[in-house]
């Protein structure tokens, strides 16, 4: 019992430590981690394919501009899959954060249908 409890409290000691320095250095994630969706606003059409086909409802498209909520997006990519144009990836941006639900929306102009 006494070597037991003795190598619980040498145990951490001998292995590297589990946490990164991240955010004094970047973090190294692989390339398949998907972030934000993002729009190619040369390609969109605006046709609205991605709103319907997200499931959390955190795209809207309005008159000009297309929007995606981060605090509602799950990074599925269904947005990107429907759109015929090709127009929307899934971005590298996945430090999300804000001060206000305002904040986590993200806007890119688009233009209407050709």
């Amino acid at each position: 019992m006494p070597m037991d409890l003795f190598d619980r409290v040498l145990r951490p000691l001998r292995r590297r430590p589990l946490t990164g320095r991240y955010p004094d250095e970047p973090a190294v994630l692989p390339a398949t981690v998907h972030g934000l969706p993002e729009v190619d606003p040369s390609r969109c059409d605006a046709t609205g394919d991605c709103v319907t086909a997200c499931p959390t409802r955190a795209i809207t498209l309005m008159p000009g501009s297309w929007t995606v909520d981060a605090g509602r997006c799950v990074f599925c990519a269904a947005c990107a899959l429907a759109c015929p144009q090709d127009a929307i990836r899934l971005g590298s941006r996945f430090e999300l954060a804000g001060r206000s639900r305002e904040a986590l929306r993200v806007s890119t102009p688009v233009g209407g249908p050709r």
